[in-house]
């Protein structure tokens, strides 16, 4: 039994249905122009439900950390790479990556600035050099870092992204050679050392490196493959009973982390326990999922659909939900038929993009551009 290609990506497709829902309902400011109906539940505990789906983050870090881990063993299965080896890791995987943004964010800047004008007033307002330089800074998935403007404020994920790909090597390394308890420690303190000597964020917010506790967590799994031993283990010979026993078991724990996490939450004290809010749960997620969900026949497949889109959807929402369709979408009224418009859209253009992409010799631009990057770096070993 392994956690597998297609359970990541069904895990995927539930995180980004998570995120949906978060975006469009994890506060009254979302939607208070429009008339939402939450039958038959109550406003006030949607928007909770809906804040706490901020563990969506943490659930793809996790499985970014899980899925590197695997791609670094194919250079060495004891994560000790090469200079050249971490060069070729580092430059294909950031571009594969930014590839697919990169088409993205120039459709979006193209249909933004016919519909809406958006571009102008988000780039060019302080002059045009300035506008040149913060739209050079937001297609290098960096405005988060650089704290300048960006087309789509979601795409802040873009830093976090390629924060991950720089760090998992070391990680991998540090955990191979002093063990995963040291490097869990690491990446506990180590970033709350840098934001109390740094501050990251010009408004004091959260900052990205309070991540790295989730991919370090996804590196772990993989290797020591604690998701599928998990799954794998039996409280009772019978097979059937067991997995009773650790769905009403696990199901309570979930209840109480997701009590936990809106207490902390409501009492502002989260920023202070995110190893726990935003990595821990959202790994216990996953897992839960993994155990109970994802294995499900017919549903696995819907979900692991959603999920091979999950990239181009988290990139496209936004745009949907906000800044072209939202008086269309918010006028389907009820909460879960407005977060299901959402993805259905947001699902529908990724299937034409993809598509156009594969026709039009996107693919092949994209494959051979990586094949020119290969053999460059190929040719400096030499």
């Amino acid at each position: 039994m392994k956690f597998d290609k297609n359970d990541t990506l069904a895990v995927k497709g539930i995180a980004i249905m998570l995120m949906i829902q978060h975006h469009g309902f994890l506060s009254t400011d979302r939607f208070d122009k429009y008339d939402v109906l939450f039958t038959p539940f109550s406003q006030s505990f949607i928007v909770t439900l809906s804040s706490f789906m901020k563990i969506c983050v943490g659930m793809y870090v996790f499985l970014s950390g899980y899925g590197l881990a695997i791609s670094l063993k194919k250079y060495s299965p004891e994560y000790k790479l090469q200079k050249k080896q971490y060069e070729d890791y580092l430059f294909r995987r950031s571009f594969k990556l930014m590839a697919g943004f990169w088409l993205i964010y120039v459709l979006a800047f193209i249909i933004n600035l016919i519909y809406n004008q958006r571009p102008i007033s988000i780039y060019f307002s302080k002059g045009i050099a300035r506008g040149v330089y913060d739209m050079l800074i937001d297609m290098s998935g960096l405005a988060y870092l650089f704290r300048t403007p960006t087309l789509c404020g979601t795409w802040w994920y873009m830093t976090l992204a390629l924060f991950i790909i720089i760090f998992l090597p070391f990680a991998a390394r540090m955990m191979k050679k002093y063990g995963p308890a040291l490097l869990l420690l690491f990446v506990v303190f180590v970033p709350r050392i840098v934001s109390f000597c740094v501050q990251l964020e010009a408004d004091n917010k959260t900052n990205i490196t309070h991540w790295f506790f989730a991919a370090a967590l996804g590196l772990v799994c993989a290797e020591y493959d604690l998701l599928a031993r998990a799954k794998a283990f039996t409280i009772t010979k019978n097979r059937i009973i067991s997995k009773l026993i650790k769905f009403v078991v696990l199901t309570g724990v979930l209840a109480g982390l997701y009590f936990v996490r809106v207490m902390l939450t409501k009492s502002g004290r989260s920023e202070a326990a995110y190893e726990l809010t935003d990595n821990i749960i959202p790994a216990y997620v996953i897992y839960y999922c993994y155990e109970f969900i994802t294995g499900i026949p017919v549903l696995r497949q819907i979900l692991a659909f959603i999920g091979k889109h999950s990239m181009n959807i988290f990139l496209l929402h936004t745009f949907v939900r906000l800044y072209i369709l939202a008086d269309f979408v918010y006028s389907f009224r009820h909460f879960a038929l407005v977060s299901l418009v959402v993805l259905a859209i947001s699902l529908a253009i990724s299937v034409l993009l993809e598509l156009g992409k594969k026709y039009l010799g996107f693919n092949r631009l994209v494959s051979f551009v990586d094949g020119k990057i290969a053999k460059s770096l190929e040719k400096a070993k030499s």
